[in-house]
């Protein structure tokens, strides 16, 4: 919950202010704070999108995940440090919902508390 109200806060700002995303540094974080990190999309031409899918990976039936959101080339977004499997991320679309792309496409940068 902590982590999606985090995540829609700064897609908003990611929106809003045309792309990039910048965190100021926090100074004095509680014992409890949890990691994030940014991604920046990778592997993914002009003029298309990266998926971000309700699921990771294949569900037991063998059919994808629907697509709930997207990411453009070479935005920056954020998302848990983790994997949530092998090859899949727990990212923050476009629209602010949390899903899962895979980690191909997905450059990973610096980590921050929250």
């Amino acid at each position: 919950m902590k982590f999606q109200r985090l995540a829609s806060t700064l897609a908003a700002a990611t929106i809003a202010g045309g792309g990039l995303i910048v965190v100021s540094a926090i100074t004095a974080t509680p014992a409890s704070a949890e990691t994030a990190c940014f991604y920046k999309v990778r592997n993914v031409s002009a003029g298309s999108y990266l998926n971000v899918r309700r699921g990771p990976g294949i569900k037991a039936n063998g059919k994808r995940y629907r697509v709930i959101d997207v990411l453009l080339p070479g935005q920056t977004t954020v998302g848990k440090c983790r994997r949530a499997t092998e090859n899949w991320r727990a990212v923050v679309g476009n629209s602010g919902l949390q899903g899962f792309s895979h980690k191909y496409y997905l450059n990973k940068g610096q980590k921050f508390r929250y």
